[in-house]
């Protein structure tokens, strides 16, 4: 029961972004087309990026410390001190770099100097970013799932006028700043929440003792290898399909990437909010890996079963999500799906390793999946130069990395110590 409520209270919140992000792109592909979509699709990873390491990316450390945490008050008051303080530093360090180097960075991005001011909104966003993320990881460490839904929900809903004037009225500048709203906006029910909370006014800024530093930090350098190789890898590929196949192609592998991240949320989502929390109590292997196993087996069945509605009205439901100038990304979607389905499979193990702060372990991982991809994406990009070679390459890459990840955790589990019979039994 308490799994089913998670879920649901999960599935709700993660629906109103999906709805959210839905319309976003449906906007971005009815105004400005599948060319607008490729040019704007620089800056969707870079804002993708800039998010999950504001304030330091540290999530998922509030998630495991909050957790364990939670019946040591004067503990978890501390700790909340010392991430506060430890996200404040990063957050004002990224705004100056952000500031300093935009001109730099709008030429990269959007390969025009006078879009820098952009990149200046992203920098102060992210202040509001690290904010939400303090509160959302406090939350859900708490098991206090529905601050989270309801977070996400009112965000969703004060979001939805806001991006469709901003790209109505003023074209890609306008769908730049509106990726911004997307994320920004959920800072006001977050700070109700944090406002009405029993942290009120209690959690103060501290100067950070290093065991406490390399502890919070463990987490930034697994985030920061998240948030840096996937979408580097995605603006290095999307750079090489543009010169090969121009802004529309780019623009119609950015809509399958926008669709694949919508429906992805929602699996990595309650794995973080739900799964984590839960492994992160454990200290028994054979407990984890049982936990694991059955949350892999429903992760693959639920998507498969989405995946095969998705495929098979592929052509009512691509249209209808983004135009009817994206017809062409029927044809190769099945290989964005199966990649997906092998995907989202490896996240349920990959969580583990965040769980238990398995630190050189996640950064292999997320190299080697990253460095799978780019190196397979170039290759069949240089033979055949169009959208089917990535698609191709990014369906090859997941099912080799689920295989890797699969093997290594069938020999974590038979590292666990032999259980007792009656534990055995119970199972």
């Amino acid at each position: 029961m308490k799994v089913l409520n998670g879920a649901i209270l999960t599935s709700c919140a993660h629906l109103s972004r999906i709805v959210m992000g839905l319309v976003l792109i449906k906007i971005i592909a009815f105004y400005l087309g599948a060319e607008g979509m490729g040019q704007i699709g620089q800056f969707m990873s870079m804002a993708t990026m800039v998010y999950m390491v504001a304030g330091g990316g540290i999530t998922n450390a509030v998630i495991k410390y909050v957790a364990e945490y939670a019946s040591r008050p004067k503990q978890l008051l501390r700790f909340l001190s010392t991430a506060t303080t430890y996200s404040v530093v990063f957050s004002c360090a990224l705004l100056c770099v952000g500031v300093i180097f935009s001109k730099v960075i709008a030429v990269a991005v959007f390969k025009n100097s006078g879009m820098y001011w952009i990149i200046i909104a992203l920098a102060f966003a992210q202040l509001l970013f690290a904010f939400v993320n303090l509160v959302v990881g406090v939350s859900n460490g708490l098991m206090q799932t529905a601050v989270y839904s309801k977070i996400q929900i009112i965000g969703s809903a004060l979001a939805l006028p806001l991006i469709w004037v901003l790209i109505v009225q003023f074209g890609l500048a306008g769908a730049a700043l509106s990726v911004l709203v997307v994320y920004a906006i959920t800072c006001i029910p977050a700070f109700y929440f944090y406002v009405n909370s029993t942290f009120f006014g209690k959690v103060k800024l501290r100067k950070l003792e290093m065991f406490e530093f390399k502890r919070i930090s463990a987490f930034t350098v697994m985030m920061l290898t998240s948030a840096l190789t996937f979408p580097v890898v995605e603006m290095m590929i999307r750079h090489v399909l543009i010169e090969s196949s121009g802004y529309a192609a780019a623009g119609i592998w950015q809509g399958a990437v926008k669709l694949s991240s919508a429906y992805l949320g929602f699996f990595t989502v309650f794995l973080a909010y739900y799964f984590m929390p839960a492994i992160s109590r454990l200290d028994n292997k054979g407990e984890i890996g049982r936990i694991t196993i059955k949350f892999l087996i429903s992760m693959m069945l639920l998507f498969s079963i989405g995946a095969s509605v998705f495929y098979v009205g592929r052509d009512f439901l691509i249209p209808l999500i983004l135009a009817s100038s994206f017809d062409a990304l029927g044809d190769v979607i099945v290989y964005q799906l199966l990649g997906d389905l092998f995907r989202v499979s490896s996240y349920v193990i990959g969580f583990v390793a965040v769980a238990k702060a398995a630190t050189k372990i996640y950064i292999a991982a997320e190299l080697l999946q990253n460095g799978l991809f780019l190196l397979s994406a170039m290759l069949m990009l240089h033979l055949y130069g169009d959208i089917r070679a990535v698609m191709v390459s990014y369906a090859v890459t997941y099912i080799i990395y689920f295989i890797v990840s699969a093997i290594f955790f069938g020999f974590y589990l038979k590292a666990a110590p032999l259980h007792r019979k009656e534990n055995a039994s119970s199972c």
